[in-house]
């Protein structure tokens, strides 16, 4: 067969793998002729190595990064924050397409709410020209200022059990007074309310990171970005909480007999357990309301509107049977992601720290109107 006849419409696929259906950002298959993320039958996730030097960095860095024999505390804490590495993959119809092979973080979650935000004042490396700069600013003009920006993100309506998406472009025309509200508010807003629960727990997760990248002196990272996903569906009650060491529930690392396990179990469970729908009192259109009132420098763009896919859910799991563990779904996780512009150095990364302390910022915001 020859991929360059396959039509683009409908990609082709390899043997066992299919299109995973909550990517919100980053390199779509779209058959032989532009190669993106793929789900294999197994479970993982396979992200095609980009053209040299990208790929190569990308690859030789979560094979660092992941090394059995590594005993380095900063990159063993790292590791923590990253989608678990488990190799690279070929294809028997892709022999000349190497994957990265990566834990499917979506694959807890019933009904995921994902958001793929890009990190950093420079998203381009130091390597990068001038065409390459003056391009990624272009993207979103507004990134010098906050450090971070939306590239991503679909949310699920539990009233509606609809998936909304939305794309790239509904991100790049997101005002600079309009990221807190409808950014970060459209993405943890549902018709009941703000999913507060959601937001206190990922402001954990990502307090973790920041402590990492406060501390390390060995990578700088551009481009790279953090995927934050949390669970959609309000009636779901039986969540459990990952391993802080880890990010697996079935671990032992932080427990050493029944007991401790019983008593950690209880303290999880009520810690991350969600709300009743009736609990989540404020309205998502009260919240957007007050918050736009108090900004009196805000643009108004009642035109601005999502480049919205209403897909019907049925009742099973939107990721499928795309878990290696098939244990019960997580409230919330976020994890680091893209790794093709990394570098090696001996100072501080306050690019990406910098973007960091304000979507934490951003996100304490939001939670405290």
């Amino acid at each position: 067969m020859d991929y360059n006849d396959v039509d683009e419409k409908q990609p082709h696929l390899p043997k066992g793998a299919a299109v995973p259906r909550n990517q919100v950002a980053g390199h779509k298959h779209e058959g032989r002729s532009k190669l993106g993320l793929l789900e294999h039958e197994d479970g993982y996730i396979l992200k095609a190595l980009q053209k040299p030097p990208r790929g190569t960095r990308e690859l030789d860095f979560y094979r660092k990064i992941f090394d059995e024999d590594c005993t380095d505390k900063d990159i063993l804490q790292l590791q923590q924050q990253m989608p678990q590495f488990y190799g690279s993959f070929h294809f028997d119809e892709y022999p000349d397409v190497t994957y990265l092979k990566l834990e499917n973080l979506v694959s807890k979650f019933r009904k995921p709410c994902v958001v793929d935000i890009k990190m950093g004042k420079k998203t381009y490396d130091p390597e990068a020209g001038p065409a390459k700069i003056a391009k990624e600013m272009t993207k979103f003009p507004h990134v010098e200022k906050f450090g971070f920006q939306f590239t991503g993100m679909q949310t699920y309506d539990p009233v509606e059990e609809r998936i909304k998406f939305y794309d790239k472009f509904f991100c790049r025309k997101l005002g600079e007074n309009e990221l807190l509200t409808k950014g970060l508010g459209t993405y943890f807003s549902i018709k009941h309310g703000l999913r507060k629960d959601a937001i206190l727990l990922l402001i954990e997760k990502l307090k973790e990171i920041e402590k990492w990248f406060e501390s390390q002196r060995r990578f700088s990272f551009y481009a790279s970005s953090l995927l934050m996903i949390y669970e959609g569906d309000t009636q779901q009650t039986d969540y459990y909480t990952p391993c802080s060491h880890c990010h697996k529930g079935d671990c032992m690392c932080s427990t050493t007999d029944s007991e401790q396990t019983d008593s950690t179990d209880q303290s999880d469970n009520a810690s991350s357990r969600v709300t009743d729908s009736t609990d989540l009192t404020t309205s998502t259109e009260t919240v957007l309301s007050e918050m736009d009132t108090a900004s009196s420098s805000r643009t108004d763009n009642s035109s601005l509107t999502a480049s919205v896919s209403n897909i019907s859910v049925d009742t099973q799991s939107t990721s499928g049977s795309s878990g290696v563990n098939n244990h019960n779904a997580i409230l919330a996780d976020v994890r680091m992601i893209d790794f093709t512009h990394v570098f090696n150095v001996e100072e501080r990364d306050d690019n990406y720290l910098y973007g960091l302390k304000n979507l934490i910022s951003n996100m304490q915001q939001l939670l405290d109107s």
